[in-house]
């Protein structure tokens, strides 16, 4: 099987392609997981959270899924196949609302995860309180991106968690991130500068990136090869996420997925982290997180 990231073929020669370290061997050195993330961008812990916690909340996401017609009706619910024909991205309303919110919580901001972070973070971690759940149809998936850009009204030490909801073979489209992307100077002092929100007044009140050529949505680029190839790096994934998985990353890490070669829908969660003591980003924190647009534009000059 050839692998994709929005449509590009993907090169896997060892040299350009690779797969993540397992970092269990570090779970009780501090130090040494720091060190790892200034390295590498990222951690993966294989199964740290409890599976069956996993799978419980993934039943609540396909029955939403199944609910709305979504998936093939000829299949169990809970293999998460989709119907035929469906386009699928973007599913936060089933993370932030009952009756999912409070199983999902459980284990994304629980005890366990929150310690993690406090230990690695040196001092009492807190979340944002806006989730975002990824439901990817079969297809292409997500082009690569750095989180600063949506997320930098805070504080920039702040970590993303990426858990997948479902075992994820190569050809369901897991999570890519680009090996050592976040010591980019180029990307450090250009795009990751960038906000989406925001509207250059006097450009048309079009957004920062899209007025630098970057891609309005946030992308750095729709093409993923040329990417890596510019930032000289691997792309760097895993066999195959399973449930209790957990990937975590720095918010200038340059990440993106694979394309959804199968007809499983597949299931994650993206949520983020930080020192208490920090500032926050006005949008994802509330009770209702304002998210982007309307009132949390701000206009600036370009």
């Amino acid at each position: 099987m050839k692998l994709t990231s929005g449509g590009h073929e993907i090169d896997t020669h060892p040299e350009n392609f690779g797969w993540l370290k397992d970092s269990n061997d570090a779970l009780n050195d501090v130090v040494e997981l720091r060190r790892r993330m200034d390295e590498d961008g990222y951690l993966f812990l294989p199964g740290f959270f409890d599976r069956e916690d996993v799978r419980a909340v993934r039943k609540g996401i396909c029955e939403a899924l199944a609910a709305d017609g979504l998936l093939d009706p000829k299949r169990e619910i809970e293999e998460g196949i989709a119907r035929e024909g469906i386009e699928l991205y973007f599913r936060p309303d089933i993370a932030n609302t009952p009756p999912v919110r409070p199983a999902l919580n459980r284990v994304i901001y629980g005890p366990k995860i929150m310690g993690f972070y406090s230990d690695f973070l040196g001092g009492e971690a807190t979340h944002y309180d806006y989730t975002w759940l990824r439901a990817i149809a079969p297809g292409r998936g997500t082009y690569p991106h750095c989180d600063v850009i949506y997320m930098g009204r805070g504080t920039h030490n702040l970590y993303t968690a990426w858990v997948p909801f479902g075992d994820v073979p190569l050809e369901v489209g897991g999570l890519v991130v680009m090996e050592g992307s976040q010591k980019d100077a180029e990307l450090r002092g250009g795009y990751c500068h960038l906000d989406v929100d925001t509207a250059c007044v006097n450009r048309n009140q079009v957004n920062q990136l899209r007025n630098l050529g970057f891609e309005e949505g946030g992308a750095i680029t729709l093409d993923p090869t040329a990417l890596r190839e510019k930032l000289r790096c691997r792309l760097l994934t895993a066999q195959e996420y399973r449930m209790g998985d957990l990937l975590t990353f720095s918010v200038f890490t340059v990440h993106g997925s694979l394309d959804n070669q199968s007809r499983q829908i597949r299931i994650s969660s993206d949520s983020r982290y930080q020192l208490a003591s920090e500032p926050l980003d006005e949008r994802w924190i509330g009770e209702n997180p304002p998210a982007h647009g309307g009132k949390m534009i701000k206009d600036t000059i370009c």
